[in-house]
């Protein structure tokens, strides 16, 4: 495991992270932990008439971390209750006026690592758009964080963000740079963005209703695409803010109908991992019986954001046989070793038969947020 000092500089990906340190109080029932955090950034080139497909694997400062109360409890079909130790005393509305989100810190249990989206909240609650099962692991004293979701306008703010080339209005002949989303349900292999986006010097707005779309949540683990037209300036996207310390979980949704089903994600991590360090556990993506194509099952597929290209197409396919990573090219080498670079955008391609059920992806950090 690699210990992140206090200045981490990764390559041509711009990344350079702060050390922070970690206090453990012993000896008090209460939460205890304080963390002076890591933060860092990531920098990316834009290209014009490209399709730069990216991700923000950093999260805001916490609002409140600390442990829970009681076991949850499902107040509604869909919504499951938190009850909060040590009085955090939320203000009304303080958790939906803008998005937040549950993280789990626990590192074992079927909730380890996931976010949730609150949906209400009390004084000392937080209620999150769940099922029972998803969180039912959590007792009492395990470990939580409510944390401020991105949204568009937190991640690119309209007044002041110069990644996205600003539209003068609405009408096709008037937008110009769009950000673009996959979505989660569609099953299906190389599939069109089913949500745009376009940005004024004052607003979001989604491509279609025209209505405003500033407070569109940017889930985890999710990657997107920053579309420049032909005929303007390269940008750089540049996130920012405290890194992922913990685990980190990401949902990939399930196939139907025998259909193979592409699941775009993204690497939660701000630094390059190997393959071997995606840490895919047994079961959660299919191996191939052989490299025959017929044989066929899960693969993964990578982008290089390197070239100007739209639409772009995977640069490389991995899949894995024999118990280990291959890349799908001749003589098919292992390729468990193989570098993805911090933040990549990657669509995993759950064949048909793989499953109806959907999986968590649990992957941990390969380095150490805290000080000896």
């Amino acid at each position: 495991m690699n210990r992140l000092n206090f200045f981490l500089r990764a390559k041509a990906s711009g990344i350079v992270l702060s050390s922070g340190f970690f206090l453990g109080v012993l000896g008090t029932a209460s939460a205890a932990e304080v963390f002076s955090p890591v933060v860092g950034f990531l920098k990316f080139d834009c290209l014009a008439e490209s399709d730069t497909i990216v991700s923000a694997p950093f999260h805001q400062t916490p609002r409140w971390a600390g442990r829970a109360a009681a076991v949850p409890t499902s107040p509604s079909p869909g919504v499951v209750r938190i009850s909060l130790k040590d009085n955090p005393s939320f203000a009304t509305g303080e958790l939906k006026n803008a998005p937040h989100f549950l993280y789990c810190r626990d590192t074992t249990g079927a909730h380890r690592g996931r976010h949730f989206l609150i949906v209400e909240h009390g004084a000392n609650t937080v209620d999150v758009s769940a099922a029972l099962s998803d969180l039912g692991s959590l007792a009492i004293d395990g470990l939580v964080s409510i944390i401020p979701a991105w949204t568009l306008n937190t991640l690119f703010p309209p007044a002041s963000q110069t990644t996205l080339h600003a539209s003068t209005g609405s009408l096709a002949s008037q937008r110009v740079s769009e950000l673009l989303f996959f979505d989660t349900t569609t099953v299906g292999t190389s599939l069109a963005p089913t949500r745009r986006f376009f940005v004024t010097n004052a607003a979001w707005f989604e491509v279609g209703s025209y209505s405003a779309a500033g407070n569109t949540v940017i889930e985890p683990g999710q990657a997107f695409i920053i579309r420049h037209p032909a005929g303007v300036a390269a940008t750089t996207f540049v996130p920012n803010q405290q890194v992922q310390g913990g685990l980190a979980s990401v949902a990939m949704g399930a196939t139907r109908d025998g259909l193979d089903r592409d699941i775009m994600i993204a690497l939660p991590r701000p630094v390059p991992m190997t393959l071997d360090q995606l840490d895919f556990a047994p079961g959660q993506f299919v191996e191939s019986t052989s490299t025959a194509a017929g044989d066929r099952k899960d693969q993964l597929l990578v982008f290089d954001n390197t070239q100007a290209l739209r639409n772009r197409q995977p640069s490389a396919i991995y899949f894995r046989t024999g118990g280990q990573w291959v890349r799908d090219t001749a003589g098919y080498p292992a390729s468990g070793s193989q570098m993805i670079e911090p933040s990549a955008g990657l669509i995993v391609r759950r064949e048909g038969d793989a499953g109806t059920s959907p999986l968590v992806w649990v992957n941990a950090p390969t380095y150490d947020v805290t000080a000896p």
